[in-house]
């Protein structure tokens, strides 16, 4: 049953929010306070910026994004973006329990888990042991406050020859990996590379996209579950 009701958290969340970029004819969205026009501009946000939008209510989209390491919201109009399940997507072409290989011409991505080694890492707890806070030092994603039974191992991008490997600060704060939620798409005209992942412990639920622009690991964005 716990199967079920994860899938179906992902079911319906991503049936009504998911990752977008901005794009604009003018290069660049004003984002604002309100879902109208008026004197409620409260950000600039450029074309290929990512956010994550929610379900678009009249000619109007909620969405959360982080900038400045600030975690932000808003409202812009609603075809000023491009959800990245419109690029291209790269397929899965082989999926065990702890593997999943993507593959498309002579682009290749593999991302693998492992089971977390709670013995060998920090944890800190809350004064009464009952919620764990911290994972080496850091705040972490995947479950809400238990130990994680799973972690990302690695994740590797192949162009023609060249291999890039997502550096550990990339995922080391990110747990309970649902390899079968994993989502890859590709925007030609900007050479970017998206790999989106839903995960959860079925409590902790977070989304999230790595962003490969150029061949080059640029950055990651985040966005909560419900």
């Amino acid at each position: 049953m716990k199967v079920i009701s994860i899938l179906l958290v992902f079911y319906f969340n991503n049936a009504y929010a998911q990752f977008a970029i901005i794009k604009d004819h003018n290069g660049s969205v004003n984002i604002r306070t309100e879902a109208s026009k008026g004197n409620n501009i409260s950000d600039k946000l450029n074309n290929g910026f990512v956010v994550y939008c929610f379900e678009p209510k009249n000619n109007w989209i909620n969405i959360d994004y982080s900038k400045n390491n600030k975690d932000l919201s808003g409202y812009l109009y609603k075809d000023r973006i491009k959800y990245l399940s419109e690029f291209a997507k790269i397929p899965l072409v082989k999926e065990t329990k702890t593997k999943v290989v993507f593959q498309k011409d002579d682009l290749t991505i593999s991302i693998e888990s492992k089971n977390f080694e709670s013995n060998t890492a920090k944890l800190t707890f809350s004064k009464d042991k009952s919620f764990l806070e911290k994972i080496n030092g850091r705040q972490f994603w995947g479950t809400d406050g238990r130990i994680p039974k799973t972690a990302f191992k690695t994740i590797t991008v192949v162009i023609g020859t060249k291999a890039i490997e997502l550096p550990k600060n990339a995922f080391e704060d990110l747990f309970e990996p649902s390899l079968f939620n994993t989502k890859i798409n590709y925007d030609q005209s900007s050479n970017t590379l998206y790999i989106s992942s839903a995960n959860s412990d079925g409590a902790g639920s977070y989304e999230l996209v790595w962003i490969i622009e150029k061949g080059q690991y640029k950055e990651r964005k985040i966005a909560y579950g419900f």
